[in-house]
């Protein structure tokens, strides 16, 4: 492994990121390696922002003392960093709204860190990338695998504000040398063709997906001349393409880029292995109990059968074994463990879906 304590996959929505991050996640453990895969949609998230409001420690002195009955849930759950104050958002309306009411949360939700102009984001994030790198290296065996962090979100956030593309260069080289130390990898998935992604992204997710995005992001001072849709959307890919290639070629770091429009993916993932200098390591044959498990307190239902799993959504994914009684969960950082027949509990990084929450339990019905 050479050392390298933080894996970086990137590419276009569409090239595989969340697949070979559950890939390499797993055989990197069947290896010996620690590792912590945080998902692109992780919360709370180490250096990216979801439903994160964030304040300096001036602002964050005045919120508590216009809003002194939640001062008590706000220290215990407030990050604090350097310079700045982090407070999951999601975290307030799921688990404590009653405490602090919805006119403080709403008061809090001016301060997402998402709706930032780029001086003051710029400030922010890299605040969370270094706290990111010094907790780390306390750590000196872990390893961090991030996918959608380095390039795509930083692409995202200076993009749709039209920045120009040498103030995201300066941001993203300042974002590496603060996780030099870490002596950072870097995956890059590509079609040599970007429109091939955006066709094929658009066939796997629908046309009303690309409408959504673009319904989403409009607003953004990247959309003012650009077609109204999908294919508004589609431009915005097309120039994020460009972009992170650029970035790719730019950033100083030990990379590798991977061309999938063979779809060869038992022969990326040999590279990918070679890379990082691991052996393919099979799991254990075992199969989970069978059944539907519910969280009463959710009302959110997880069906197993065989080696598939649907989750609370509807959607089905693959069960990978970890041991005789634990099992990955396919592209997502989530471990089911079964406690006998009857009972799941699941362990893991938490995404934006409350039943992805770590420990939350499951009884089978």
């Amino acid at each position: 492994m050479e050392n390298n304590r933080l894996i970086l996959l990137e590419g276009l929505p569409g090239t595989g990121k969340s697949t070979n991050s559950y890939f390499l996640s797993i055989q990197l453990a069947r290896n010996g390696s620690p590792v912590k895969w945080f998902h692109e949609v992780a919360r709370p998230h180490p250096v990216l922002f979801f439903s994160e409001a964030g304040l300096t420690f001036g602002e964050y002195e005045a919120f508590l003392a216009a809003h002194p009955h939640a001062a008590p849930v706000l220290n215990r759950t407030a990050v604090l960093r350097k310079g700045s104050v982090g407070i999951d958002l999601l975290a307030l309306e799921w688990d404590h709204l009653a405490e602090i009411g919805l006119k403080t949360l709403e008061a809090l939700q001016k301060y997402d860190v998402w709706s930032f102009p780029l001086a003051r984001y710029t400030e922010f994030a890299l605040e969370k990338w270094a706290r990111f790198t010094e907790k780390a290296l306390e750590h000196e065996d872990e390893i961090y695998l991030f996918d959608s962090s380095v390039l795509q979100y930083q692409i995202y956030t200076y993009l749709l504000k039209n920045a120009p593309y040498w103030e995201l260069e300066r941001f993203v080289l300042k974002l590496m040398d603060i996780v030099k130390p870490l002596n950072p990898s870097l995956l890059y998935f590509y079609r040599e063709n970007p429109g091939d992604t955006i066709d094929f992204l658009e066939a796997l997710r629908g046309r009303q997906f690309m409408e959504s995005i673009w319904e989403r992001d409009k607003a953004n001072p990247y959309y003012r001349d650009k077609p109204a849709g999908a294919e508004g959307h589609r431009r915005f890919l097309l120039d994020y393409a460009l972009i992170a290639r650029q970035l790719f070629d730019t950033v100083d770091c030990r990379k590798m880029s991977i061309e999938i429009s063979g779809q060869d993916w038992d022969t990326y993932e040999d590279g990918i292995l070679s890379f990082f200098g691991l052996k393919r390591i099979s799991g254990p044959d075992a199969l989970p109990p069978e059944g539907v498990y519910r969280n009463e307190s959710l009302g959110r239902e997880i069906g197993i059968r065989g080696r598939v799993m649907t989750d609370p959504d509807g959607t089905e994914r693959l069960l990978t074994p970890k041991s005789a009684g634990e099992f990955y969960v396919q592209c997502l950082p989530v471990v089911l463990h079964f406690q006998g027949e009857n009972e799941l509990i699941i362990s893991g990084g938490q995404i934006c879906e409350r039943w992805t929450t770590s420990g939350m339990r499951f009884l089978r019905i």
